[in-house]
C-alpha cells in the first residue's frame, strides 16, 4: 500500500470511538436495549414506538426479538462518517456489496453505495427503514449512503429477526431502522476532515432544530468528498490481471499475408528481429489443416506498448495481453448532498400533524481504462489500410485504445426525495391513531462511452472523423473518398497508438447513457389501544393496513438497444409497476410481571400471490438478574420488480470459460439477464432464544441463538452452468469463428438456505475515582451455512467459504469486536478491535486470511458548557492490509483496502 500520508501529519478526527460504539450495542441487546439512563431519563418515562414492535412502551426490556441499539453519541464518537459505515459495528452483517470496485461482481461501484445484508442472506433480505418507513432503491437493495446526515441520526435500530409479521416483504433476514432526531432544538455544527493515502476526503454537516409550544422543525445537512482511489494505489489491487482482449491486441488472418509488391510479409520490431509472417502463415496451416491463424500484433512486445505476450513460440503465434488491473477504480471521486427536514405542528392539544423530507443530490466520477474490450462482435482491419502490414484483411481482437491513452470516465448523477405527511393523535381513552402518506423516488443516471462497431469500422475503412460523411448504417456519401478530405483511417496496431489522427477520436469512443428511475407511494393506518389488565399489566392491541404502489422504469441510451456497441451488449429498457395491499394486527399480553408475550401477524397481496405471515415471541424474566428471550416466525421477500415484473433485458458484463477453447481461462463476456413472470416469493422459517444475565451492577452478558431456514431462494442463474450444459445452446451466441460472444440467463426459484449461529455480548462499566471505564465486546459464531445450488440441486456446506461459485455470501465463522474506552470530565479515549476470520478461497483453492483492525480516539470537550469539541483519531490505526483474495485481490464484502483513516473533527453545539 502506498504510505504517503503520515498519522502524525494530518491528524484526523471524528473518534471513531468504535468502542462506545460498542458499548451501546452490546448493551442494547434484546432487554439491554434502553439507551444510557444517564442521558436520556426524559425519553424513557415517555412511550416510544420500538422498532420490532408497533405498540409503544416505556420499557424496551421487554422484547422478544434480539435488537441493537446505536445510540447519537456513540455514532458521533466513531468516526465514522456515514450511515454506511456503521455497518462495521455489527457482527451480524456480512456480505455488503457497493460502492467497491468488485471484478466477482457485487452491487454497483460507479457511485457511492453500500447495503446491508444480516446473516449474510442477502442484500434484499434486510429491510432498511428511514424512521420506520420505506424508501424507494434503483439497486437491489437501499443504498445507506443515502438516507439521511450523520448528524441527524437519534439512534440505530436493528431487529436480528424474521419481522415480514410487522413490516412485510424484505424483513426475511431482519431490520434496520434508522431514526432521525426530530426534538433537537439549538445550532449544533460539526466538520471533519480524513486522511486516507491518496484519496483524502472531508464531510461538512450542520442541523438547525426549533419552534413554539405547538410547532417544532429540526433541519439537517450534510455535504461530503471522497477522492478517487485507483488500484495502482493499493498493494492488494497492484498486480497483473491480464486480458486476451488488449491493446496491442490480436489478429486473426483467413489468408496469406502479402506485401505491396506480392512478396511475403517480413516484419523487425526492434525487438525479436525480422519476422516473415508469410512463411510462418504456411507453417501453422500446414500443421493445423485450417486457414485461420492468429497472430499477436506485431509491436506487442515493443516497450512501452503496455503488451504481455503469452502462448506459443516463437513470437507472434500466441497472443497478446496486458494487465488492466492497476488502472482500474478502487473508488469513485464522490459528491454527495444530503438535506433532511423533521417537523410536527400541533392542531389542538391531542392532535397533531407531521412531516418528512429528504433530499439527496450525488455526483461521482469513475477513472478506468481507455476503452472498453470489443467482446460483441468483431471488427476487420481492411488490407488498403495505412496500418496494415498484412497487405490482407485481418479480424481484430482487442480494445482500441492502448494504455497511454487518457482514462475513460464515467460520470454518474444520483438524486432522490422522500416525502412523509401524516396525522396522529386519540381516538377517545386509551386509544390512538396514525395516518400517514409517503412518497420516494430514486434516480440514477450514467454517463458513460464505448466502442461504436460501426462507428469503428467507418475508421478502419478510412472514413472517420466528424465531418466524414457516412450514414447510420456505415456507407460512406459518394463524394467521399478513403483517407482524404475529411475522412480519416485509423490503425490499431501497436505501433500507431499515439499517431492516430485526433479526429478518429469521434468514432472510437461513443457516449451512452443508462437511467433507473424508481417511485415508490404510499399510504398507512395504524389503531392503538388498550383492551384488558391481565396480571402483568394492560394488553395492547395495534391494527393497520396499508396499500402501496411500486414502479420502475430504464431507460437506454439507442445505440444499447440496437446493439452497436462492442462491450455494452444488447439492452432493452423497460418498466414495470404493481400494487400491493396489506392489514396487520398485534398483541401485547403481559401475562405476569415478568412474563410477556407478543402476537403478530401480516396479510400481504401482490395480485399474483399472497402470504400471511405469523410471528410469535416471549420474554420471560423470572429474577431480577436474569432475562429469556425467544421468537418464532415466518418470514418472506417477494420478487422485485427487475426480478419478475419489468420488461427490461439487462446486460452486463461478467468473466466467463469457453469450455470449447482450451486455451480460454477466463474472459469477460456480455451476460443477458431477463425477468421471469413465473417466480414465486422467497419463504422462510426464524427461529430465535436468548438469555441476558447482570450478575452485578453494570456487568451483563447476553447470548442470543438464532436459527434461519430459506425455501424457494430466488437465484440468478449461474452464467458459466449455463454454458457449461449447452456450449451450442439456444441462450449461447458465437460469432463467425466460433468465439463466445454471450449467453441469456435469467432468476428462477432455487431451493433451501439454513444458517444458524450465536451472538454474544458482555459489557462492564466501573469507576476508579473520576475515571470512567466501560470493556465490552460483541461476538457471532456461524455453526451452520448450508446453500443449495438450485433446483433438485445438491445442497453444499458453504461455512467459512467465499462461497464466489455459489448462491451463498462470505461466511467468516467468527467476528467479533472487543474494546475498552475511558473518560474522565472533559477527556475521553477508546480503542477497539474488530476481528474477522479466515475463509476458504473457491477462487484458488487456498485460504483468505483473518482480518484484525484496530481503531483509536482521544476527544476533548470545552467552552463554557463543554460545548465545544475536538476530537482525532484513526480507523484501522496500525494500517493493516486486507488478506490476499483469488482475482480481485481482496474481499470488498468483508474487508476495505483503504488503509489507515486518520481524522480530525471538530463539533460546536449553540
Amino acid at each position: 500500500m502506498n504510505k504517503g500520508s503520515r498519522f502524525t501529519a494530518r491528524a484526523s478526527r471524528v473518534a471513531i470511538s468504535v468502542s462506545l460504539a460498542w458499548l451501546s450495542l452490546g448493551q442494547a441487546w434484546a432487554q439491554d436495549a434502553a439507551i444510557d439512563a444517564a442521558t436520556q431519563d426524559d425519553q424513557t418515562a415517555e412511550e416510544i414506538i420500538v422498532t420490532g414492535s408497533r405498540i409503544a412502551r416505556s420499557d424496551q426490556s421487554q422484547l422478544s426479538s434480539p435488537t441493537q441499539v446505536l445510540g447519537q453519541e456513540e455514532i458521533a464518537d466513531s468516526g465514522m462518517v456515514g450511515v454506511d459505515d456503521l455497518l462495521q459495528l455489527n457482527t451480524a452483517n456480512i456480505g455488503s456489496t457497493g460502492g467497491s470496485q468488485d471484478l466477482a461482481g457485487g452491487g454497483a461501484d460507479d457511485r457511492a453505495t453500500r447495503s446491508a445484508n444480516l446473516r449474510g442472506l442477502g442484500v434484499q433480505s434486510t429491510l432498511v427503514l428511514l424512521n420506520g418507513r420505506r424508501v424507494a432503491h434503483t439497486d437491489s437493495y437501499t443504498n445507506l449512503v443515502a438516507l439521511t446526515p450523520t448528524i441527524a441520526v437519534e439512534r440505530v435500530e436493528t431487529v436480528l429477526d424474521g419481522a415480514s409479521a410487522l413490516y412485510g416483504s424484505d424483513a426475511i433476514a431482519g431490520v434496520m431502522n434508522i431514526i432521525t432526531n426530530d426534538h433537537f432544538s439549538g445550532i449544533r455544527l460539526s466538520a471533519q476532515y480524513t486522511d486516507i493515502a491518496e484519496a483524502p476526503g472531508y464531510i461538512v454537516q450542520g442541523m438547525i432544530g426549533g419552534g413554539n409550544d405547538r410547532f417544532h422543525v429540526v433541519l439537517s445537512a450534510s455535504y461530503e468528498y471522497q477522492d478517487k482511489l485507483q488500484g495502482y494505489e493499493r498493494n492488494r489491487t497492484n498486480f497483473d490481471n491480464t486480458s486476451g482482449l488488449s491493446q496491442p491486441g490480436n489478429y486473426i488472418l483467413t489468408s496469406r499475408p502479402t506485401a505491396a509488391g506480392g512478396g511475403d510479409v517480413i516484419i523487425d520490431n526492434g525487438v525479436n528481429g525480422p519476422i516473415n509472417y508469410s512463411q510462418l502463415y504456411d507453417q501453422l496451416t500446414a500443421a493445423s489443416g485450417s486457414a485461420t491463424v492468429q497472430f499477436a500484433d506485431p509491436w506487442c512486445t515493443v516497450p512501452g506498448t503496455g503488451g504481455i505476450y503469452a502462448g506459443a513460440n516463437p513470437f507472434p503465434a500466441g497472443s497478446c495481453r496486458f494487465s488492466y488491473q492497476q488502472r482500474n477504480p478502487i473508488k469513485p471521486r464522490t459528491r454527495v448532498t444530503l438535506v433532511h427536514l423533521d417537523g410536527h405542528y400541533d392542531l389542538n392539544d391531542d392532535h397533531s400533524l407531521y412531516f418528512e423530507g429528504r433530499y439527496y443530490q450525488q455526483g461521482t466520477e469513475r477513472f478506468g481504462i481507455a476503452s472498453f474490450p470489443i467482446t460483441t462482435g468483431s471488427l476487420t482491419v481492411p488490407s488498403d489500410n495505412p496500418g496494415n502490414p498484412f497487405g490482407v484483411d485481418t479480424i481484430f481482437q482487442g480494445r482500441l485504445l492502448g494504455n497511454q491513452s487518457p482514462d475513460r470516465i464515467e460520470r454518474a448523477e444520483l438524486d432522490s426525495i422522500h416525502l412523509v405527511g401524516g396525522v396522529r393523535g386519540p381516538i377517545t381513552s386509551g386509544w390512538d391513531y396514525d395516518v400517514m402518506v409517503a412518497y420516494s423516488r430514486e434516480k440514477s443516471l450514467l454517463h458513460s462511452s464505448d466502442t461504436d462497431l460501426i462507428a469503428a469500422q467507418n475508421a478502419l475503412n478510412g472514413f472517420g472523423g466528424p465531418d466524414c460523411q457516412v450514414n447510420p448504417y456505415g456507407v460512406p456519401a459518394a463524394s467521399e473518398v478513403a483517407g482524404q478530405g475529411n475522412c480519416y483511417y485509423f490503425s490499431p496496431f501497436g505501433d500507431d497508438q499515439q499517431s492516430n489522427p485526433s479526429q478518429t477520436d469521434y468514432n472510437i469512443l461513443t457516449p451512452f447513457f443508462r437511467s433507473n428511475e424508481a417511485e415508490l407511494r404510499y399510504a398507512e393506518a395504524v389503531v392503538t389501544g388498550e383492551l384488558l389488565q391481565l396480571p402483568g399489566g394492560t394488553m395492547g392491541i395495534a391494527l393497520g393496513g396499508q396499500i402501496r404502489e411500486e414502479s420502475e422504469k430504464i431507460g437506454l441510451d439507442s445505440g444499447i438497444v440496437n446493439a452497436r456497441f462492442g462491450f455494452q451488449g444488447k439492452s432493452l429498457p423497460g418498466e414495470g409497476s404493481r400494487t400491493v395491499k396489506s392489514v396487520f394486527g398485534e398483541l401485547y399480553l403481559p401475562i405476569l410481571p415478568t412474563l410477556d408475550i407478543q402476537l403478530a401477524g401480516r396479510y400481504e397481496s401482490y395480485g399474483e400471490f399472497d402470504t400471511f405471515d405469523p410471528k410469535f415471541g416471549i420474554n420471560f424474566r423470572p429474577f431480577p438478574w436474569l432475562a429469556l428471550r425467544g421468537s418464532y416466525s415466518t418470514a418472506f421477500r417477494a420478487p422485485d420488480l427487475g426480478e419478475a415484473v419489468s420488461d427490461t433485458v439487462n446486460s452486463a458484463v461478467g468473466q466467463t470459460v469457453d469450455p470449447l477453447d482450451p486455451t480460454d481461462t477466463g474472459t469477460f463476456r456480455v451476460i443477458r439477464t431477463v425477468s421471469n413472470p413465473n417466480l414465486k416469493p422467497e419463504q422462510s422459517k426464524n427461529f430465535n432464544l436468548g438469555m441476558t444475565v447482570e450478575p452485578i451492577d453494570r456487568l451483563q452478558f447476553s447470548v442470543d441463538y438464532f436459527d434461519f431456514a430459506f425455501d424457494d431462494r430466488i437465484t440468478l442463474e449461474s452464467a458459466q452452468q449455463v454454458i457449461n450444459a449447452d456450449p451450442n445452446g439456444p441462450r449461447i451466441v458465437r460469432d463467425q469463428f466460433g468465439r463466445l460472444l454471450s449467453v441469456d440467463i435469467g432468476y428462477f426459484n432455487a431451493g433451501a438456505t439454513k444458517t444458524n449461529g450465536l451472538d454474544f455480548r458482555a459489557s462492564y462499566r466501573f469507576d476508579l475515582g473520576a475515571n470512567r471505564i466501560t470493556l465490552d465486546n460483541m461476538a457471532t459464531v456461524i455453526t451452520t451455512y448450508e446453500v443449495q445450488l438450485g433446483p433438485n440441486q445438491p445442497v453444499i456446506d458453504a461455512l467459512g467459504g467465499r462461497n464466489a461459485n455459489n448462491p451463498g455470501a462470505p461466511a467468516p465463522k467468527f467476528r467479533d469486536n472487543a474494546r475498552i474506552a475511558w473518560s474522565n470530565g472533559a477527556h475521553s479515549a477508546n480503542i477497539a478491535m474488530r476481528y474477522t476470520d479466515g475463509v476458504r478461497d473457491d477462487l484458488s483453492g487456498g485460504t483468505i486470511d483473518s482480518w484484525t483492525v484496530f481503531d483509536a480516539q482521544y476527544a476533548f470537550s470545552f467552552g463554557p458548557r463543554r460545548n465545544f469539541q475536538l476530537a482525532i483519531g484513526a480507523v484501522n490505526l496500525f494500517d493493516a492490509e486486507p488478506p490476499h483474495a483469488a482475482f480481485t485481490g481482496y474481499l470488498p464484502s468483508l474487508h476495505d483496502v483503504l488503509g489507515r483513516q486518520a481524522y480530525i473533527r471538530v463539533t460546536a453545539d449553540f
